[in-house]
Formats: structure tokens, C-alpha cells, sequence
């Protein structure tokens, strides 16, 4: 009697090992190229201050791969970054790095600014035609950084 329960519990076991197999195939989500955060991005845009900005890659994305940028009706780019250097009052040796995002454009768009080659990143919503000043980081001395920025979906 026992073998004939354990075949049973078994077979049991095995059907819903089997169903949450085909539940995980079934929730799968198919991949997207170049996701960062919640959803597509643009491709990044490099520049500096006390330093040369990243060079451009001279092998192209492949098409596809990244999200356009957001363009005003007369063809430029909305989203503009500018960096900039403070001392702070207490410690003048301590430097705030800082940006400054200008949205040219009358619709909401979201910024993802990092350190070049980093994940160390700020978000930044920016509405209509707003102009935000954040810190992106702080040094120790140093007026220089590389950044790089790119527009969420």
C-alpha cells in the first residue's frame, strides 16, 4: 500500500514541477537592446570639463539598437548638458561637479547622466523647456570629469 501512495505522490510532484517549467517559459520576456532603467534609451552623448570628451566610437551601433533622440520641429536636439566646477564654502578643496540639463523642447523628457564609463548616474525629469542644475558628483581637488548622458523612453 505504501509503494502504491509513493507512486502516486510521485507522479504528483513531477506534474507540478512540469507546470512551473511551462509557467517560467510562458512568463519570459523577450529582449530589448540597450535598456537601461525601465526602458530604451538613446545612445550616449559624451563631454567634459578640464578634460578632452570621449572620443567617438568609429564603429557605428547597428541600426536599430538605440532609440533617436528627441528633435525640435527645426531638426536640433533637445536635451543639451553643460558641465561645470564649484568649491564649497566650508572646504574649498572639496569640488561639486555639477550639470546642467536644458530641455529646448515642449515635452517631458527624462535624462540619465553619468560619470563617462560609469554606473554611477543621476536621473533627471526635466518638463517642458526646464533648465536643471544638479550634482552629478563630488572630488577631492579635482575641476575635471567626463560625463555622459542619454534621453530614457
Amino acid at each position: 500500500m505504501t509503494s502504491v501512495f509513493r507512486s502516486r505522490r510521485v507522479g504528483h510532484v513531477s506534474r507540478i514541477s512540469r507546470s512551473l517549467m511551462a509557467a517560467t517559459l510562458l512568463v519570459a520576456v523577450p529582449a530589448q537592446a540597450q535598456v537601461v532603467g525601465f526602458g530604451r534609451s538613446s545612445a550616449p552623448m559624451y563631454g567634459g570639463t578640464g578634460v578632452s570628451p570621449m572620443p567617438a566610437n568609429p564603429f557605428p551601433p547597428m541600426k536599430g539598437t538605440y532609440a533617436p533622440p528627441h528633435k525640435a520641429p527645426d531638426g536640433t536636439t533637445c536635451i543639451s548638458v553643460h558641465p561645470s566646477t564649484h568649491p564649497q564654502v566650508i572646504n574649498p578643496k572639496i569640488i561639486d561637479q555639477i550639470v546642467t540639463v536644458n530641455n529646448a523642447c515642449g515635452q517631458s523628457i527624462n535624462v540619465q547622466v553619468c560619470y563617462a564609463g560609469s554606473s554611477d548616474c543621476i536621473k533627471v525629469a526635466l518638463s517642458g523647456y526646464q533648465k536643471l542644475q544638479r550634482i552629478l558628483g563630488i572630488s577631492a581637488g579635482s575641476t575635471a570629469f567626463r560625463y555622459e548622458y542619454r534621453e530614457l523612453y
